[in-house]
């Protein structure tokens, strides 16, 4: 992998990281209080984690496929829409 996007694959993998971590540390929302709208804490939290995890990936798509690109130009294979 050239260095010139070494920096995007850790964001990648930083990002995918912070979507995914949350919803694995039960510890931190195994609890009841506080409610909101009668819903207790364990079930509106993993609620809103679906859309900070659905950012959280498609930053990380988007981050991937521009390193992606930039590593087949370094590489002289550069990348043609449709195909490769």
């Amino acid at each position: 992998m050239p260095s010139s996007s070494k920096g995007s694959w850790i964001l990648v993998g930083v990002l995918l990281f912070a979507a995914g971590a949350p919803s694995l540390a039960v510890p931190l929302y195994a609890k009841e209080a506080p409610a909101l709208a009668g819903f207790p804490f364990y079930f509106w939290f993993q609620l809103a984690l679906i859309p900070l995890s659905v950012l959280l990936t498609t930053i990380a798509y988007y981050v991937a496929k521009a390193a992606f690109r930039r590593d087949r130009a370094v590489s002289g294979r550069p990348w043609k829409e449709g195909g490769q």
